[in-house]
């Protein structure tokens, strides 16, 4: 585990690095009181909690030619913690369905009719990673839902700085820089809230060097959500393609 460079404000930025990041574990569910920010890698997950966010992404990826274009989508995700993930996605990429129970996962993709499932780890942290292995699945931002995120986010992280405070949906917000040799991820979190408004991704090791970013609205830490929320049988008409056919939809 790399260490927090500080910059600027040397070790107040540090702390107050530690400490928002910190704040927005908290608010998610995770993490202990803030009298103690946290150092790199430190971890405090708390009870299980759900939660039920909506954001509007967007996404850039190489076209014909070469060159990268932008698309956008919707999208609104459901998490139960440690066994639960709903995901749904409508916009200018493919519509999109994606559900975990703790025992398996499965996706649907409306366009085609393609549906496929397959046997799942546990947990969610466990599932993340099965995903991407069994059907080419990487979530961005997945991070966020990790037993310890503050570990998944500051992970190789070499450089960090709170820079000057942003307006976003008409709020000061901080704006936090993460940097590493692969990825620079900037996080602005609402003070108010304690959550995120927006983030971003860079892809550094790419050569065009594609952007993430997720304008994040509508949480719900409360949400008291069913087990149907995570479950998603084949649909009339569907055809079961097998997971990793059906997951080939998801860009």
């Amino acid at each position: 585990m790399s260490t927090i460079k500080p910059h600027g404000r040397a070790a107040l930025l540090t702390v107050n690095l530690s400490l928002t990041l910190s704040a927005l574990f908290f608010a998610l569910g995770y993490g202990t009181a803030l009298a103690q920010p946290p150092q790199v890698g430190s971890s405090s997950p708390a009870a299980a909690t759900a939660k039920d966010p909506a954001a509007m992404a967007s996404l850039e990826l190489p076209v014909a030619g070469g060159e990268l274009a932008t698309f956008f989508n919707e999208f609104d995700t459901a998490v139960r913690r440690p066994d639960g993930l709903a995901a749904r996605r409508i916009g200018d990429l493919p519509e999109f369905r994606f559900a975990f129970d703790g025992k398996s996962m499965t996706v649907y993709v409306a366009g085609t009719g393609a549906w496929g499932t397959t046997s799942a780890p546990a947990t969610l942290d466990a599932m993340l990673p099965a995903a991407g292995e069994l059907g080419g699945l990487n979530m961005p931002f997945d991070e966020l839902l990790a037993a310890d995120p503050y570990s998944a986010i500051t992970a190789g992280v070499t450089e960090a700085r709170q820079v000057e405070q942003a307006t976003v949906q008409g709020k000061k917000v901080e704006h936090l820089v993460l940097s590493s040799a692969e990825l620079k991820v900037e996080y602005w979190i609402d003070p108010a809230t304690e959550l995120p408004v927006r983030s971003l991704v860079v892809y550094a090791y790419h050569p065009l060097r594609p952007h993430f970013a997720v304008e994040y609205a509508e949480w719900n830490l409360d949400a008291k959500l069913p087990d149907s929320t995570f479950a998603l049988p084949k649909p009339p008409g569907a055809t079961d393609v097998g997971f990793r056919e059906a997951a080939g939809a998801f860009q």
